[in-house]
């Protein structure tokens, strides 16, 4: 039998991850190209992708820039049309490719595979298209020297997606090689490292920026009036029709303020200078605030917009190369104007601005930005009718609709993030929420299908888990969230009953809460968590700061017993109980709903001292340790159905009382949807009557 091997991807001949202080390299590809004019087609599709992220310029215009995350099990590509950028005579083609390095923890919000590489293939067969544009040697390939993805940011520990750009060489030329075909065997039950999908969700809306809206803390000798006029009042689109001259040696540092939280594609314009010398920073930062103790990981914002304290945040810093010896791989007219954009977006509320003129000066063009987010159409509309009782306004009932649009949309890119600034990564339990507002304001179930598959996808059988987020570089275990994905399942189907696309999951849902079962212990009926023998597991249920550092009360380590995680067990399996069912399985729904009857039990027997669920055994506490009381424990008691009716109303009032009083831990923002859950199930006036406490908890501040 003789092998066959793909050919589809190529890369540079030369790269090595053994590069220091960075968390990856940029690498540019370039093809140039004759068309006779009655050649030029209408239309052109390609398809590509690259390890890790690519940038796509045809005749120096940005066609687009993906893919889409993904990880070893599934790899997208992006099929695009290039015919309307082609023109009659010379054409070409550059792709700006973001690699990461494999052997490193950098980034781990962006999964990528032990090698990097681009490919490009044409469907049409048609002569000449394949042999001009297909991956080959015939593409030209140069590592940039003088660009680097910081590692050296406090602020920064999960993207390192900012740059630092400093000439190393002004001498030097762009090393131009020919590109490296890879050759793949994908015969006798072999493949390609990337298994390959077409995209699963529509490309980012770019969309022109509302712009600055106001300038504060301005440093340097050019006037305030200025500056405003320069940034603040004009037109977007304008950015090389503005010019404001900066003096050689001066330096300019100031504070910009857009209208909302938002994320961006940033681009700051210049005349390219005859020298070097100078440099732009930017700072990126969500308030202003005193300064951050870095090694407890506590923020103190307060006024997010008192202007009397300062920003903090990750920063690019560009340093300009100036016209002597300059080579450049063509994305845009670099001849004429020097361009610093970040390659990724940036996700900024304020923005602090630092120039150093070189030794010629600059001509400033301007500064803008593009918001980037998924193609999210809000269809729903939200209003309130207030009674001669209600206090507030109708403004911050609107202000609290917005504020929850925008924080949804911000959330969304790839994936389902949690969140832009810090992480962007996708989160079982923070998908889930986002996920069921998704469903409402707008019907579009695209991106948490992708979201369900991708986390699926993640499940390790040696374990018996899915990891707490998808795709990553560093996989994470957090047995809580595996049931918050089979509850994303429970979701889908409520809304959406799309049997076919939701059995294919089951097995392994079937799998987590077999995990689970496992881990009862007889005597107590109850789930007993294995401190110090589930190697690799992180029993995480809230970030408050009663349970830093670890996210769980201590109390856990000694007993084993958690009534959250056996209430959040018994509430998944009463959601699922009733999907399996619908899938023809009604046996196993009945066994799923008497392993939850089972579990509810056994939390009031042992966890309920009478009044209030305990975080663990309540024969802990009459042992005379100090009692654990949070609310989580009271609204997971709620939802699991261990406590209901009139009863779980009254344990709600009593321990939202507590709560507001200082005397039971309180539930983070993120876990009050549950609070809100549990009120509604409880019944009677019990949610009526404690709605407007979360309107008060500065959700909009």
């Amino acid at each position: 039998m003789s092998a066959t091997f793909d050919r589809t991807w190529m890369w540079h001949p030369s790269f090595s991850e053994d590069v220091p202080d960075t968390a990856g390299l940029f690498v540019h590809f370039r093809r140039q190209f004759s068309i006779e004019s009655q050649r030029v087609p209408e239309s052109l599709k390609i398809h590509i992708t690259a390890d890790t992220k690519y940038k796509l310029y045809v005749n120096q215009q940005l066609v687009a820039f993906g893919p889409v995350k993904g990880d070893h099990n599934l790899w997208f590509y992006d099929e695009l049309d290039i015919g309307p950028y082609l023109k009659e005579g010379n054409n070409y083609i550059g792709v700006h490719v973001l690699r990461f390095f494999y052997s490193t923890q950098y980034a781990p919000a962006f999964a990528r595979l032990p090698t990097g590489g681009l490919r490009i293939t044409v469907p049409d067969t048609t002569a000449p298209w394949p042999e001009l544009l297909a991956s080959s040697d015939s593409w030209e390939t140069t590592i940039d020297p003088d660009s680097r993805l910081r590692v050296d940011e406090p602020e920064d520990v999960f993207l390192h997606i900012y740059e630092r750009h400093q000439v190393q060489d002004a001498a030097r030329p762009l090393d131009w090689v020919p590109a490296q075909v890879l050759k793949f065997k994908n015969s006798t039950g072999n493949s390609t490292p990337w298994h390959l999908s077409p995209r699963l969700i529509p490309p980012y809306r770019i969309t022109a920026g509302i712009g600055f809206t106001g300038i504060y803390n301005l440093k340097g000798n050019v006037p305030m009036e200025t500056w405003s006029a320069f940034l603040l009042e004009h037109e977007h689109g304008t950015l090389l029709q503005r010019r404001l001259h900066l003096e050689p040696g001066s330096r300019h540092e100031m504070e910009l303020e857009v209208a909302h939280h938002t994320t961006a594609l940033i681009r700051a314009c210049f005349s390219r200078p005859s020298g070097e010398g100078g440099y732009i920073k930017i700072t990126y930062s969500e308030s202003y605030e005193d300064e951050p103790d870095y090694y407890t990981g506590v923020r103190r914002k307060a006024n997010r917009i008192d202007r009397t304290k300062q920003l903090f945040g990750p920063h690019d810093i560009y340093h300009f190369r100036g016209a002597d010896g300059f080579d450049h791989p063509e994305y845009d007219d670099e001849t004429k104007y020097e361009t610093f954009a970040p390659f990724h977006f940036r996700t900024f509320r304020f923005i602090k601005v630092e120039i150093l003129a070189g030794s010629s000066g600059l001509d400033f063009r301007g500064l803008d930005f593009q918001t980037a987010h998924y193609p999210l159409d809000v269809r729903a509309t939200f209003s309130a009718t207030r009674g001669p009782n209600d206090s507030g306004s109708d403004a911050a009932v609107d202000d609290l609709w917005n504020t929850s649009v925008r924080t949804l949309a911000n959330c969304m890119h790839d994936c389902y993030e949690d969140c832009p600034f810090y992480e962007q990564m996708q989160y079982a339990m923070d998908t889930r929420s986002s996920a069921l507002f998704t469903y409402c304001i707008s019907g579009d179930d695209a991106l948490e299908r992708q979201a369900i598959i991708q986390l699926h996808n993640s499940f390790q059988p040696r374990i018996g888990l899915t990891a707490s987020r998808a795709p990553t570089h560093r996989q994470q275990f957090i047995p809580h969230f595996s049931l918050y994905w089979i509850l994303m399942l429970c979701d889908h189907h409520e809304y959406y009953g799309d049997e076919k696309f939701l059995a294919q999951f089951m097995p392994v849902a079937d799998a987590i809460l077999t995990y689970f079962e496992s881990r009862v212990d007889p005597a107590m009926n109850l789930v007993k968590l294995r401190f110090g023998r589930d190697a690799g597991t992180w029993h995480f249920i809230d970030w408050i700061k009663e349970w830093k550092p670890y996210g769980y009360p201590a109390i856990f380590e000694r007993t084993g017993i958690s009534t959250y995680t056996n209430a959040l067990y018994a509430y998944t399996l009463n959601a699922v109980s009733k999907l399996i069912s619908a899938l023809g399985r009604p046996a196993l729904g009945d066994e799923y709903r008497d392993r939850a009857k089972r579990i509810a039990s056994s939390l009031r027997a042992h966890c309920f001292d009478g009044e209030f669920f305990t975080d663990s055994l309540a024969s802990a506490h009459a042992e005379g340790e100090v009692p654990n009381y949070s609310q989580h424990s009271q609204i997971w008691a709620v939802l699991s159905g261990a406590i209901t009716s009139v009863e779980a109303q009254t344990l709600l009032r009593k321990s939202m009382e507590r709560t507001v009083a200082g005397e039971f831990i309180q539930e983070s923002i993120a876990m009050s949807f549950y609070t809100l859950r549990a009120l509604s199930l409880a019944g009677g006036s019990v949610y009526d009557d404690h709605f407007h406490h979360f309107g008060n908890r500065g959700m909009i501040r």
